[in-house]
């Protein structure tokens, strides 16, 4: 993915943020701050579902040991500021969900 496309999304996702953030000012009601609350809910998931997919491409790909880094939770925990849990979460989510690979390429079980 070129840096590019990340710029775009990340600009998108930061619209879209401003855009709830309106939805739920001083005018809205409570319709609108239960629906506010669920969406908000549901883009953290799916968030937390790119993590979990781009950790385990990481891990895959041997690049946090290549960039010194003895663990994916302590890559994490540094590039993040992540708390030792909330990295291992991550780490384990990705271990668990992913598929993963032999060193020939083809899918394990």
């Amino acid at each position: 993915m070129s840096t590019d496309r990340v710029a775009a999304a990340h600009r998108l996702l930061l619209e879209a943020v401003d855009a709830l953030v309106a939805a739920a000012g001083p005018g809205a009601g409570d319709g609108e701050l239960l629906s506010v609350l669920t969406v908000s809910e549901g883009v953290a998931r799916r968030l937390d579902r790119v993590v979990v997919g781009v950790v385990a491409d990481l891990e895959r790909r041997g690049t946090f040991a290549e960039r010194g880094y003895k663990s994916a939770t302590g890559a994490l925990g540094d590039l993040l500021g992540w708390e030792r849990f909330e990295a291992r979460r991550r780490v384990v989510a990705a271990d668990q969900v992913c598929s993963r690979t032999g060193l020939d390429g083809t899918p394990l079980p």
